[in-house]
């Protein structure tokens, strides 16, 4: 696994949960480049986001588990 195969699995989770390319961007770190970006300041936005990705992703990974 490599990093770039972590990030494409998160953006497309992030995707699968039906957040904008917009956050989705804001949460791997992309800068700006639009005026309506610079004006967007979501910081608890995007920690909520990551949160809820990174939950869908830990139960991905525990149904993907044998059972033991």
């Amino acid at each position: 696994m490599t990093p770039h195969t972590l990030r494409h699995t998160f953006a497309s989770v992030a995707g699968d949960l039906g957040f904008s390319e917009l956050t989705i961007a804001a949460l791997l770190g992309h800068t700006a480049h639009g005026v309506k970006q610079r004006y967007v300041h979501s910081d608890e936005a995007l920690r909520v986001a990551a949160e809820k990705v990174s939950y869908k992703i830990s139960l991905l990974l525990a149904n993907a588990r044998p059972s033991s």
